[in-house]
């Protein structure tokens, strides 16, 4: 598809899709496919003007404690899952086992989610 707009035009987008993500809640699947929209709009170099830099997606992980249970945490690396696991748990009981830490998948988060059913 060969689309041609304008500098202004392209401005417009990306405010409004900047926009719609400020106003959702949480980091979901809405939110990812923003950024995959705008990451898009700046590998295609529809306008030559400056660009915007490309976002990295938030993705989901999931983690489990040492006495048992498994939570999840939104990051968009590996390494900043970890950080946000250990962060959000840094003053509770729970201890996170870092060697468990992986991106979630629909498969795991249905197992998961079962055990409260």
């Amino acid at each position: 598809m060969n689309i041609k707009i304008t500098a202004a035009e392209e401005r417009i987008i990306k405010d409004a899709l900047a926009d719609y993500t400020n106003n959702l809640v949480g980091r979901g699947v809405n939110y990812n496919t923003v950024v995959g929209i705008l990451n898009k709009i700046n590998d295609a170099g529809i306008v030559k003007s400056a660009r915007t830099p490309k976002v990295l997606v938030n993705k989901q992980y999931m983690f489990t404690f040492e006495n048992g249970g498994w939570n999840t945490v939104w990051a968009k690396t590996l390494p900043g899952a970890r950080r946000a696991a250990l962060l959000e748990y840094k003053d509770s009981d729970l201890n996170v086992r870092m060697d468990s830490v992986h991106l979630a998948t629909k498969k795991g988060l249905d197992s998961a989610m079962s055990l409260f059913y």
